[in-house]
């Protein structure tokens, strides 16, 4: 019989080789066949841990997303804005084939397009509300705008040019971002 921990570690390996695939054959020519086969399970295994692939894609990609997107307090609205940036685009650069297989998947699969989102929109939403709620709490932000339009913004920005147009994001470029559209747009003036 397997220990716990090597029935994690088991599980681990099946939700990379999981992502892997999705990332190379997208997600409707992804099965349990290849899982299997490229894990070295048994299909069996696969289907006693998850019902179907759209139970173990979701489980892979909650996963994957498995770190914190939280920015510790950078002490003002520009800098915290720097960081989540930075953050984002490290994990869009990391994980850019999955998430356009996913995108292009959930266009076709409702289903498959709201667990992403639970599982990839709500952290970034929440991320985005506690570096808006600091600037807010110091007096930094505009009171005239409406708020909701950081995140979209951001991560529109972000996602356009590492998954859409495949340009390298640089400092500079977060940089100029954040001075030349999301401070104007969202900051009191400096």
């Amino acid at each position: 019989m397997q220990s716990r921990a090597g029935t994690r570690e088991r599980e681990r390996h099946i939700l990379t080789v999981a992502v892997e695939l999705l990332s190379e054959v997208g997600f409707d020519r992804l099965t349990f066949d290849a899982m299997a086969a490229r894990a070295g399970v048994s299909k069996s295994t696969l289907y006693r841990r998850w019902p179907g692939k759209h139970e173990l894609v979701i489980d892979a990609v909650r996963r994957r997303v498995d770190f914190s997107f939280t920015v510790p307090d950078q002490g003002n609205f520009r800098a915290d804005v720097l960081e989540a940036l930075r953050l984002v685009s490290e994990w869009l650069r990391r994980d850019a084939a999955m998430l356009r297989t996913l995108i292009d998947a959930g266009r076709r699969d409702v289903n498959l397009r709201e667990a992403t989102d639970r599982q990839i929109a709500q952290p970034f939403d929440d991320m985005w509300e506690e570096v808006i709620d600091r600037a807010h709490d110091r007096g930094e932000l505009r009171s005239d705008v409406d708020l909701s339009w950081l995140n979209e913004l951001a991560q529109g920005v972000l996602i356009n040019r590492l998954l859409v147009v495949d340009d390298p994001v640089t400092d500079t470029y977060l940089e100029r971002l954040t001075d030349e559209i999301i401070l104007p747009a969202f900051a009191h003036p400096a």
